[in-house]
């Protein structure tokens, strides 16, 4: 009785119907059947009115979903029915009932019934449906599948196809869709799944996009302000460097409180040289290398600008003016009506001025020509760096105008150069530091153009042999940096206990030949000659031999190993390493590291704001920040307020009181209480007006 009344019951309990066909396939075959017939009625009637809500046909679906791997045969036709359903009328099903389906394919996909091709084209044409929460479901699962299907090796053929639905889909009218595909392709460049040149130039092609939200989706991909750290990709553990060495010089000396915060410090400065060798660049290099033709985009995109059909905010003018001036900075393009266009926003009361200072010196290089830069220079000179110009203003002029000549030091004039040095004596400190980094770079890259005085004494001595590098013209890299610390290594590692043998031998050998006499020479003297002996002379002689000695020690400290060795990837790994432990020794010893002047005028591709608004005070807090801090100084204090009166928790009481407390008989023998008695009446009157007085000022204070 109770078999015939679950069997009754199956046909209205799909979800107990399904675990049944699950288990055992073949015996339920028959309920199957007659389930998928009561489908397809249900499906010719839904296409009657398609956007009906239609619970029960929903039902049915989510449950030959379930069990279509059972019967392959007999749901061959299934997952085209659904396909079709959803292809022809996406825009009017019932939310719910959409979903569903959305969750059958998915489904489907996952036993590997449908082909992820006609499945993913499907779901890049659903993303133009209203449907907020849907097209996140498409998003999420389309950047997953593509990821397990490029997991082992490139699916290319996957790849290529569906970049071209995205290519399709950006063109189309509708924006959504342009949106979300937009954002797709950027998801997988992200993860590395699409980081070649077809997927760069994809979303190079929306920049020109008619709808604003996707054009600076696009130019944010290119300035790098959306990167996300992959939540898939497992983070390598941050190695700290061995500092044995520096925990072995701290205990065999003296232990001293300056010693342990220098290690301390070395440490510190240790760590955040290794998380910023493995930390993430600020913006994407592959990305704008991946470019077909950099010339053509910055064009069309500097177009966009000056076009009124693009009336774009500041904000986003701003944006994809960086995006050209990086461009330009990287792959060395040349864009002479760039330089003119950021004229007009050269004024200190511009906003964010400081951000157009940094595009216009990130689109300086070598190859511009100094006829371009010059009346831009004079823009800035006159505009930001005059007396009538605050500070900030001033430093952020002064630096620049340094970022610029970095880069194309041929585009500044000796005479607007000396007038600009001249702030080297400035009572500001952001002022007077900029126009001596301008001095300093000067000095090394040309120097004629420099004031005597502003020089120096080894830009003076080799002006002579200095040749100012001409337009176009690159220094080439003459050695490896740190290579006569691999050297020393090398050497140290390779001698033994033999090397001490050895310097005993050449000690004998010394010392014998030290002992030979060789015979004394005469040098003839003239009586008559007077000789003269000069001060300034001699001086100048001790200044050549030191200069000489110099240069020979210099000489001697260029090393032969990177042309006389091949040098492994080993040797470069065991290089840096020596850089690290050289940097740290020097810290140790409490010597201040000054960076080469190679270092500090290097140009990079890319420059902070920070660079160009230089060092600045600590701004004046007003009453709201005062009162924070007050606040937050205040926590984790019991007590707070003027300690004058209070005592420590734990303390006694004071002679004072403790007389207060004593029995009369116990001190009527002392003198204050004999002196009282025997008071007058006068000094009892004085004694009391004293007492009414200070009571009156203690009451008005």
């Amino acid at each position: 009785m109770g078999k015939r009344n679950r069997t009754a019951l199956l046909p209205n309990n799909l979800p107990q119907l399904q675990n049944l066909i699950k288990r055992d396939p073949i015996s339920y075959k028959r309920d199957f059947l007659q389930q998928y017939r009561h489908y397809e009625s249900q499906l010719d009637i839904f296409k009657l009115k398609p956007d009906e809500e239609a619970e029960e046909f929903g039902s049915l679906i989510t449950f030959i979903s379930q069990v279509a791997q059972c019967y392959v045969q007999e749901t061959s036709s299934f997952p085209q029915q659904i396909i079709s359903l959803l292809s022809e009328n996406y825009q009017i099903l019932h939310p719910n009932l959409r979903k569903t389906m959305v969750q059958t394919l998915v489904l489907l996909r996952n036993k590997d019934i449908i082909p992820s091709v006609t499945l993913l084209s499907l779901f890049f044409t659903l993303f133009r449906t209203r449907d907020k929460q849907l097209r996140e479901l498409l998003y999420s699962y389309i950047v997953t599948d593509i990821k397990n299907q490029n997991a082992k090796h490139k699916n290319n053929k996957l790849n290529k196809t569906l970049q071209s639905f995205i290519i399709n889909s950006e063109m189309s009218e509708n924006s959504i869709a342009a949106k979300k595909s937009l954002d797709v392709c950027i998801e997988l460049y992200r993860k590395g799944i699409w980081n070649d040149a077809k997927t760069t130039n994809v979303i190079a092609e929306a920049c020109f996009h008619q709808v604003t939200k996707i054009r600076v989706t696009a130019i944010q991909f290119f300035l790098g302000s959306n990167q996300d750290q992959d939540d898939d990709s497992s983070e390598e553990e941050k190695q700290l460097p061995n500092v044995k060495k520096l925990q072995h010089i701290n205990q065999i000396n003296k232990t001293k409180k300056s010693r342990k915060r220098k290690l301390e410090k070395a440490l510190v400065s240790i760590r955040k040289k290794e998380l910023q060798k493995h930390k993430a660049e600020n913006f994407n290099f592959s990305a704008l290398h991946l470019l077909n033709d950099p010339q053509g985009f910055s064009e069309k995109l500097f177009s966009t600008l000056t076009n009124s059909q693009f009336n774009d905010r500041f904000e986003i003018k701003i944006l994809s003016l960086n995006l050209i001036s990086r461009i330009i900075g990287i792959h060395k393009l040349v864009l002479l009506n760039f330089y003119s266009y950021l004229q007009r926003y050269l004024q200190p009361h511009q906003r964010d001025v400081t951000l157009v200072l940094v595009i216009l010196a990130q689109a300086c290089h070598e190859l511009v020509p100094p006829d371009v830069l010059e009346p831009v220079i004079r823009v800035v000179a006159n505009n930001f760096v005059s007396d009538h110009c605050a500070s900030e203003v001033m430093t952020a002029g002064l630096n620049a105008i340094r970022e610029i000549c970095t880069r194309q030091p041929l585009a500044m004039d000796a005479t607007l150069l000396q007038d600009l040095t001249e702030y080297g004596k400035d009572k500001n400190k952001g002022v007077m530091m900029a126009a001596r980094s301008l001095i300093g770079l000067f000095r090394e890259i040309n120097p004629e153009l420099l004031k005597r005085k502003d020089r120096g004494k080894i830009a003076s001595m080799n002006l002579k042999d200095f040749k100012p590098l001409q337009y176009g013209e690159v220094r080439a890299m003459e050695r490896i940096e740190g290579i006569e610390l691999l050297e020393e290594y090398k050497k140290q590692s390779s001698l033994g206990d033999d090397e001490h043998k050895d310097e005993w031998a050449e000690w004998e050998i010394a010392s014998d030949d030290s002992s030979g006499e060789e015979g004394w020479i005469d040098v003839p003297s003239d009586d008559d000659q007077d000789i003269v002996v000069s001060d300034s002379s001699d001086e100048e002689i001790d200044k050549n031999n030191v200069d000489v000695n110099e240069k020979n020690v210099n000489e001697e400290k260029v090393s032969t190993l990177a042309t006389t060795q091949l040098l492994t990837p080993a040797d470069f790994a065991k290089l840096n390493e020596l850089k690290l432990e050289h940097k740290t020794e020097q810290i140790v010893d409490g010597g201040k590291r000054k960076r080469s002047s190679t270092q500090q005028n290097e140009p990079s591709d890319i420059i902070d704001v920070n660079t160009i608004t230089g060092p600045r005070k600590k701004a004046k807090q007003d009453y709201e920040e005062r009162i924070e801090s007050i606040k937050a100084g205040r926590e984790g204090r019991e007590k707070y307020g003027s300690s004058k009166g209070k005592k420590v928790e734990g303390a006694s009481t004071t002679n004072k009181e403790k007389a207060r407390n004593k029995a009369f008989m116990m001190v009527i023998h002392k003198k204050n209480v004999l002196h009282k008695k025997k008071m007058s009446l006068r000094e009892k009157q004085i004694q009391l007006t004293n007492r009414v007085n200070n009571k009156r000022k203690s009451r008005k204070k």
